[in-house]
């Protein structure tokens, strides 16, 4: 029976649990008088539970964001990935983070982990790897997704990380324009947003109700919460070229998430360009190799 499992370096501390959906519980450094949690701490009830959606984060794949109605055509074939949700018809955030991923490798500061995945609902055999890599001063996870099969198949792909927010925490990045969406989150319009330009100097996210797909991001995000005396410096790199900042009105916690597709990005690129909604068609025996890290800066007065 897999369990999570702890990395370790330094003062810093990652526990991955790849029995659910190969998700980050906690990232955090552990002082003698306190502990910093750099992403929002997980009640061990929804560890127990196996609850993803509560985890600190978790990867997305074979794609990110939502499906509209689970259906999409590629190279002439109909797909249907039929939603998990009741709630919704829109099939949401892939399918990987509802699977149990393979322990390959664990040592104290490094962690391979393995998802295969035979055609079923998803007609397109891959391979997925997470690769955590942990030193004292940042944390970096590698993604890399391998086509398995025969066929060409389409990849979304990104990361759910939530962040601890209180009053004063503030997100800075360079986004381009946003994508703006109906009442089931699927997007309408690509417009300029009013946050974008005041976002490059830095807002208030506790001010602002979000839910919002901005391209062009410019691959690093910064989260600082002064109260505190601390930062955290996100990066990534192509095909993440999407930011998707998600902050619910009086929630302890809101995510910056780097994407390498918008919502329904599939169906979307029959009409828009890459740039413009993102997604790729990957070869059979070509791999997508991805990188996210955060890097945490505690003042000195810590």
């Amino acid at each position: 029976m897999q369990q999570c499992l702890e990395l370790k370096a330094g003062n810093a501390r990652l526990v991955v649990a790849p029995h659910i959906g190969g998700a980050i519980v906690a990232y955090k450094h552990v002082l003698t008088d306190r502990e910093y949690h750099w992403l929002r701490p997980v009640d061990p009830v929804h560890v127990q539970n196996r609850n993803v959606s509560e985890m600190a984060s978790f990867p997305l794949v074979p794609w990110a964001g939502r499906l509209r109605d689970g259906r999409f055509v590629y190279e002439g074939r109909h797909i249907h990935y039929l939603s998990r949700k009741k709630e919704s018809p829109h099939s949401i955030h892939g399918f990987l983070r509802n699977r149990e991923w393979q322990v390959m490798t664990h040592t104290d500061t490094r962690l391979v982990i393995e998802y295969v995945h035979a055609p079923d609902d998803w007609p397109f055999a891959f391979r997925a790897q997470q690769v955590f890599e942990l030193d004292e001063n940042k944390l970096t996870v590698y993604l890399d997704i391998s086509n398995t099969g025969q066929q060409s198949m389409p990849l979304g792909m990104g990361h759910h990380p939530y962040f601890p927010k209180n009053e004063h925490t503030r997100l800075t990045a360079q986004v381009g324009k946003a994508w703006y969406a109906d009442q089931e989150v699927m997007p309408i319009r690509l417009d300029e947003h009013p946050l974008a330009r005041e976002m490059a100097q830095g807002i208030d996210v506790a001010r602002h109700a979000l839910d919002t797909p901005f391209i062009d991001w410019a691959h690093e995000a910064q989260i600082s919460w002064p109260d505190e005396q601390r930062k955290l410096v996100m990066t990534a790199d192509t095909p993440f070229d999407f930011l998707i900042v998600y902050s619910p009105e009086g929630a302890p916690w809101f995510c910056a998430e780097p994407f390498g597709n918008v919502t329904d990005c599939f169906n979307m690129r029959h009409t828009h360009s890459a740039r413009e909604v993102g997604g790729l068609d990957v070869l059979p025996g070509q791999t997508v190799n991805t990188r996210f890290s955060l890097t945490p800066v505690l003042y000195k007065d810590n």
